[in-house]
């Protein structure tokens, strides 16, 4: 998963991504946001104490993360 550091949980690719502020969560939030609208596809998002985005890429096919999954989530970690 060329080293990104996702977790799997339940067939679904989870990561938390810490920021000094709320302010840049939330950028950081709406970036992952428009990434994954150009992408057609929506991943879950939560925040964790104001400065903590937690980001959940649910599979898109099969029962394993496929290509789509780990193309977003390159795309989100690299976004950071």
């Amino acid at each position: 998963m060329n080293n990104m550091d996702w977790t799997i949980e339940e067939l679904s690719m989870v990561k938390d991504f810490e920021f000094a502020s709320s302010k840049e969560a939330m950028k950081y939030a709406d970036e992952i946001s428009k990434i994954a609208k150009e992408e057609k596809y929506l991943p879950d998002i939560h925040f964790h104490y104001g400065r903590i985005v937690n980001v959940k890429i649910n599979k898109s096919t099969g029962t394993s993360p496929g290509d789509e999954d780990i193309r977003l989530a390159n795309q989100t970690t690299r976004s950071v």
